[in-house]
């Protein structure tokens, strides 16, 4: 529907998320994205071109591979509740990437989460999310067991907020101050909690 939009701009960023191998990094990552990065593209039109749009800068993002989860938290410069909305989650483990979606529209502000299955997006077990349009915050919850139990894996996140006229896109990553997000640097499982004594 909305998301076949938008799949030839998803496409794109599908790509390989490159083959330089970093050494694994801790569990946790955190980006900071500054002020007024947000691009707009349009059906239209051919590239990019920098835009305002402070419903969907982000300017924070905290990335944990857990034990149990890898799990997404970021934050915008003014999160509102208008037009539709996409908060992409690619994460890259040893041969395999999944892609997981939040979208947010007009009766739906709380969202639903999907996950890319043979080009389809759709709804599996496990998988939450939040949406706290006060807070400024969009948190993302992906079951390692979704994953297939990775010992690391690499995110990349970016977000687009689609106008009502179908055709004007925003987006934003805090990875990048371009248009194009990356992947970040393998994140290590954390250590599982300690049980008892």
């Amino acid at each position: 529907m909305r998301l076949a939009v938008l799949v030839a701009a998803a496409t794109l960023l599908a790509a390989c998320p490159g083959t330089a191998q970093a050494a694994p990094a801790g569990p946790t990552v955190v980006l900071h994205d500054g002020p007024g990065d947000v691009w707009t593209f349009s059906n239209v039109t051919i590239g990019y071109l920098p835009a305002t749009q402070p419903a969907a800068d982000v300017l924070r993002a905290r990335v944990t591979h857990g034990s149990l989860a890898v799990s997404v938290r970021l934050v915008f410069d003014d999160l509102q509740r208008v037009d539709t909305q996409w908060y992409y989650c690619d994460i890259h483990t040893p041969g395999l990437t999944s892609r997981f979606v939040v979208e947010a529209e007009k009766g739906l502000w709380r969202g639903r989460a999907l996950q890319q299955i043979d080009g389809e997006w759709v709804r599996v077990p496990g998988l939450s999310h939040h949406i706290d349009y006060g807070s400024d915050e969009l948190t993302l919850r992906v079951p390692r067991s979704l994953l297939g139990g990775p010992p690391w894996v690499r995110v990349r996140l970016r977000n687009e907020l689609g106008l009502s006229d179908h055709n004007t896109f925003f987006t934003d990553n805090p990875t990048t101050a371009g248009p194009t997000p990356e992947f970040t640097a393998r994140l290590r499982e954390a250590a599982a909690p300690a049980t008892g004594a």
